[in-house]
């Protein structure tokens, strides 16, 4: 059974895994990731499509000042 590499809950009906970290390649679910633009797809614009997803520690070792766009706890 798979589980979140953040919260440990295993997948569920509910509980879907289907993101991993752009930086450590955790498993995460939707309530954990934390989706940010990240500068490694470069470019100038600001968009969604140039947003991953980050798991806790990696948001905050390297995106310390970045605002989420969405999803995780984003704290």
């Amino acid at each position: 059974m798979w589980e979140c590499g953040d919260c440990g809950m295993p997948e569920s009906s509910t509980r879907k895994l289907d993101q991993v970290c752009l930086h450590c390649g955790l498993l995460l679910c939707r309530e954990c990731r934390h989706t940010i633009v990240d500068t490694a797809f470069g470019g100038p614009l600001v968009s969604p499509q140039r947003s991953a997803s980050h798991c806790r520690a990696c948001r905050w070792e390297h995106h310390a000042a970045a605002v989420p766009l969405g999803g995780g706890t984003g704290g």
